[in-house]
């Protein structure tokens, strides 16, 4: 049998459904809550104690009994079910009658102020209440969307009143729940970040890069030796780049000798995104230099499949032999592919898949590491220093 509080408990989990029938206009009223009957082993001095409980209990529910006769306890009056008449009696019952009503305000103003909502409505009510101290600046921003859904504007220049410069950045998990439904296809479901997705701009990516070459800086007139500029602009750019030498980590890059005619470019794990579109690369000399590890070599491979001709640095089988004992345990990368690898570092790949190891390249001793450049832009082998 079960006493009040397993029966509010019981009660509290038909709370999301009765939402959502509010929401569609449908009833699951009277809702019922049933007993069961009591185990011939049961207490009854238990029983009773339960049953005098649950009748003494000032909740607004309806108790329906049913006199039954019992082989051990004889006649009784035993309740059946408890029942809720209406949603306002639940939500009283439940201690929710101030969130109906702002769910209930909700609703009508979602309905009233962007239409395009209803979907969202009818399946999701029950999550309102989660929302409710944002709930009309995120209807705003939907219906704001919805007649302008192309806005190529920075998400805090989105011009709804009474929301601040970060409300969007804040809120993207629900509005993104929200948008997708009041834009439809609208949507550019091939973007991978919110902004992308609902046609906002972002800050633009960027390309850092280094000329390890003076004179090869100053013959191509560029003012500065280091620079970072917009990815779309450093692919524009009419160079004829002898060598460029692409690295991974921040120290390292900072700390790679002078080696002529070649320009270093500090990919930060984003050089397969952003590097294809420079076609003045495919007639360069491409050095790769990453971590060994999945991810480092999924980076490999994704450069490679832009520009075939892409060679690694300290990231085959001979370097490896020479600096594993640097190596740290590492992880996993499901996301990686490793399609354009070389047999060489195919075998380290098996190798740091096994472990999972890491051979981060800011580890390789730094005359190791120069040797091994020197020796790649030589047309060398690479040992591995």
């Amino acid at each position: 049998m079960l006493d009040p509080a397993d029966i509010l408990a019981a009660a509290r989990r038909k709370w999301p459904a009765a939402l959502r029938a509010l929401a569609t206009g449908d009833s699951i009223f009277p809702l019922q809550i049933p007993f069961g009957r009591p185990r011939p082993t049961a207490d009854f001095a238990a029983l009773k104690r339960e049953i005098e409980a649950l009748a003494a209990a000032d909740v607004a529910w309806t108790i329906a009994w049913e006199t039954i006769e019992t082989r051990r306890w004889g006649r009784q009056r035993w309740p059946m079910r408890v029942s809720f008449a209406t949603l306002d009696d639940l939500a009283a019952a439940l201690g929710t009658t101030r969130e109906l009503t702002a769910v209930r305000t909700a609703l009508a103003e979602a309905r009233a102020v962007c239409a395009p909502l209803e979907p969202w409505l009818q399946t999701r009510a029950h999550r309102i209440p989660e929302h409710l101290d944002a709930w009309s600046s995120l209807v705003s921003v939907c219906a704001w969307f919805d007649a302008h859904p192309r806005p190529e504007c920075f998400p805090r220049q989105v011009p709804v009143a009474d929301i601040d410069t970060k409300f969007i950045e804040t809120h993207t998990g629900i509005l993104r729940e929200l948008l997708d439904v009041v834009l439809g296809d609208r949507i550019n479901a091939a973007g991978t970040t919110f902004a992308q997705r609902f046609h906002l701009r972002t800050e633009p990516a960027v390309v850092r890069f280094r000329f390890l070459d003076d004179t090869l800086r100053a013959a191509g007139g560029w003012p500065v030796t280091e620079a970072t500029i917009p990815a779309h602009a450093f692919a524009a750019l009419p160079w004829s780049i002898p060598r460029v030498l692409v690295v991974e980590n921040r120290d390292v890059f900072l700390c790679l000798p002078p080696v002529p005619r070649t320009l270093a470019i500090f990919g930060a794990g984003k050089a397969a995104a952003l590097l294809p579109a420079c076609a003045w690369l495919h007639r360069a000399d491409v050095v790769y230099w990453g971590d060994c590890d999945e991810a480092g070599y999924g980076i490999l491979s994704a450069l490679r499949a832009a520009f075939p001709h892409t060679r690694s640095l300290l990231m085959d089988e001979p370097a490896w032999t020479r600096w594993r004992h640097l190596a740290g345990p590492g992880r996993r990368d499901p996301a990686a592919t490793h399609t354009h690898l070389t047999a060489t570092e195919a075998a380290v790949l098996r190798e740091v898949q096994h472990g999972p190891l890491l051979l981060e390249q800011e580890r390789i001793p730094p005359a190791g590491a120069e040797a091994a450049i020197l020796a790649a832009f030589q047309g060398l082998p690479s040992l591995g220093g």
